[in-house]
Order: structure tokens, then C-alpha cells, then sequence
């Protein structure tokens, strides 16, 4: 599991550094350009960083006596949205010492949140449930949600600069090193997220 991961990693990383070593070549000292993240990368970004434990992005977790999370997750994009379908898996109930006093629910579910960008970080923001498949799982979510609104996480990050990692190489096979990546502006289309960013190089 473990080498798989890592060589998703690997690949990821090698389709961002492609794009900022041609930066790399023209000005060692700072640049402002344009990162377009296609739906592959997108779907890569997903799973390494919101899906991080055992596959699994927690919504709510009580310590693993109650909660809820979502696995097996399929990326894709809307106009200035990012739209996750997955699978959820839930237990919802009152937490008595280590035990967790409800029932257990499961359903397909999409999830969608609105996409900008601060510093290094793609913020996932205004998130919300869409569409809940199983009608009783709906129900419970709802009345959870009711009980307690911030019971579930309205924000989560995807750090673009972890992705691209902090060094480079350019022509030459020389190291050069990734000292600052702050994102100016983002664009969220159909078929890409669009990040317009200021880098700052050094090379020994």
C-alpha cells in the first residue's frame, strides 16, 4: 500500500515540477505565472490530502467512538466548485464513555465545496452535503447537523507548495530550490483549477 502510494506521489509531483522548472530556466530570482491542475491531478491531490487516514476523510470523529467519514472518492469539477462523489460511512448516536449510543448508517453521497486560494493553500470552503442516496441516512445526517451545525467541518486545505515540493531541478540537472509559492489568484473551470501564483527560486 505503502510503495503504490508512494509512487502516486512521485508521479503527482513529477507533472508540477515539469510546469515550474520551465520557470526555473527563465528567472532563478522570482517569477508570476500560471499553474493549470487538470482533473488527474486533482483526483491525486484528493486522495493524498483530504483522504489521508486509511483512505478515509473524517467529517465528524469523536475520537472513533462516533463518526462519520467518506472513502473510495471520485473528483471532479464545476464552475468555481470542486464536487467529490463517495461513499459514506456513519456512526451517529450519543458517545457514553467509550461507546457510541445510535446506529449505523452507509450511502453513496456527493459532496461539494467553493475553491480559492490563500498563500500556498487551495481553500475548500462552503462545504456541504448535496445529495444523500440512502433515505435514512439523510435523515440522521440532517437531524445531527441540526443538533449541533458545527458538528461537521465547514473548510479543509490542499497545500499546492507540499505538492510541488521544494525543490526543482533545471537545465543541467542543477538543484534549485523552491523558497516561496503564494498563490495570487484561482479559476475554477470545468476542466481545470487555473492557479495564477508568484514563485521565488534561489540556486546555489
Amino acid at each position: 500500500m505503502q510503495g503504490r502510494r508512494s509512487h502516486r506521489q512521485v508521479n503527482s509531483q513529477r507533472t508540477a515540477l515539469a510546469v515550474v522548472s520551465a520557470f526555473s530556466l527563465i528567472t532563478p530570482a522570482a517569477a508570476a505565472s500560471v499553474l493549470s491542475l487538470g482533473p488527474r491531478v486533482v483526483q491525486t491531490l484528493v486522495q493524498e490530502q483530504l483522504f489521508n487516514r486509511a483512505g478515509r476523510w473524517y467529517l465528524i470523529d469523536d475520537g472513533g467512538v462516533c463518526y462519520t467519514y467518506l472513502e473510495s472518492p471520485h473528483a471532479r469539477l464545476e464552475i468555481d466548485r470542486l464536487v467529490l462523489h463517495a461513499r459514506l460511512s456513519s456512526r451517529l448516536g450519543q458517545r457514553i464513555g467509550n461507546n457510541c449510543v445510535g446506529a449505523d448508517f452507509s450511502s453513496n453521497v456527493t459532496l461539494s465545496g467553493k475553491l480559492h486560494g490563500t498563500e500556498h493553500k487551495l481553500i475548500l470552503d462552503d462545504l456541504r452535503i448535496d445529495r444523500v442516496d440512502d433515505e435514512s441516512t439523510r435523515n440522521a445526517l440532517n437531524l445531527a447537523l441540526q443538533l449541533d451545525p458545527q458538528a461537521m467541518p465547514r473548510a479543509a486545505s490542499i497545500d499546492v507548495f507540499e505538492f510541488i515540493g521544494k525543490e526543482v531541478v533545471a537545465a543541467g540537472g542543477s538543484p534549485v530550490h523552491v523558497d516561496q509559492f503564494r498563490i495570487v489568484n484561482i479559476t475554477t473551470r470545468t476542466d481545470a483549477i487555473v492557479i495564477q501564483f508568484e514563485l521565488s527560486l534561489s540556486a546555489p
